[in-house]
């Protein structure tokens, strides 16, 4: 999310349905077949091949949300730090993890923070920066400047995995006309509700607005309807690596997919593992 977001923006109240955890969710009937386009159907498990290959070290998700890749992570025995600058995204978290086992909750700590300006003073096995949320933090500074305090948060064979949309398949004009893009149940509710999604141009600061709202229908018959606009910035293949770069990181392997496809111009992700040089 937007570092600028208010507590009560619908796109914070309404992301456990947009982005549901197949491990999490309230709903199962929300892990739909969009999960796939979206890009989250099978994410976790490419991080937890990772976390598997780091052999038991400790992992550091960046912008966590509400726990939709840290809390299987914790499941499988991992020790997961989780960073999100929006406390209601926070307090999310927290609840889902109300309805975890014991065990998994003591694998789990939260910390408020911006990850463009973060010190925890240790160091991770595998920091992680799932799902397109690095393309929320809409300044090329503030960008550069998070690799570089995800840099300091790796060990000497740690990896660094950033996953985001392959902006070749992006439409630059953007897609200015509000369409149905999922139909789900709020998790607060259980009540139906459809977000109409569309895209801005891509400016010279190359950031694009997306924006649309949410229709959910109440049990008498009566449709909410709550409007939504945030901002992301993509970035394209060799501006990341030159990103990293700046930031002490050499990349290690460009994934097009999270079943290690190669990466394409028509791949719809952008999957990428770094380490620290030398």
């Amino acid at each position: 999310m937007n570092a600028n977001l208010p507590d009560d923006h619908s796109s914070v109240y309404y992301y456990d349905g947009d982005y549901p955890g197949q491990a999490i969710s309230p709903f199962p009937e929300n892990f739909d077949p969009v999960t796939i386009d979206q890009g989250i159907a099978y994410d976790i498990d490419r991080y937890q091949e990772l976390a598997d290959e780091s052999q038991g070290g400790s992992v550091l998700e960046l912008c966590c949300g509400t726990g939709r890749v840290a809390i299987p992570l914790a499941r499988r025995g991992f020790s997961v730090t989780g960073i999100d600058i929006s406390e209601p995204m926070l307090s999310r978290f927290r609840e889902n993890l109300g309805r975890e086992e014991p065990a998994v909750a003591e694998r789990i700590s939260l910390a408020r923070g911006d990850i463009a300006n973060f010190d925890l003073g240790k160091r991770f096995a595998l920091v992680i920066v799932a799902f397109n949320s690095f393309l929320c933090v809409t300044r090329f500074e503030d960008q550069c400047a998070a690799l570089v305090a995800a840099a300091r948060h790796l060990g000497e064979n740690s990896r660094l995995a950033i996953d985001v949309m392959n902006p070749l398949v992006l439409s630059f004009r953007g897609e200015p006309a509000p369409r149905p893009f999922v139909t789900r149940r709020n998790p607060h509710t259980g009540n139906l509700y459809t977000r109409f999604a569309a895209i801005g141009p891509m400016g010279a600061d190359q950031v694009q607005e997306l924006f649309g709202w949410y229709d959910e229908v109440a049990p008498d018959g009566l449709v909410r309807r709550a409007a939504y606009s945030l901002h992301w910035r993509p970035i394209f293949r060799y501006e990341l690596e030159l990103m990293l770069e700046r930031a002490g990181l050499e990349v290690e392997s460009i994934e097009g997919g999270h079943h290690r496809e190669p990466f394409t111009a028509q791949s719809q992700k952008m999957f990428v593992v770094a380490r620290k040089r030398g």
